[in-house]
């Protein structure tokens, strides 16, 4: 087994952690603007 693969491995893990990190973060910012958004609405309301 060649030693780059190991590395090649964990670069690998790593980007899919990166990856996934971001697209949860898309979806909690997605989340609180919609929140934001409802409660700006609801003041508009009053």
């Amino acid at each position: 087994m060649p030693h780059h693969f190991v590395e090649k491995e964990t670069l690998i893990r790593a980007n899919k952690a990166i990856g996934l990190g971001l697209v949860w973060a898309g979806l909690v910012a997605c989340l609180v603007a919609a929140i934001v958004h409802d409660v700006g609405r609801w003041f508009d309301a009053w």
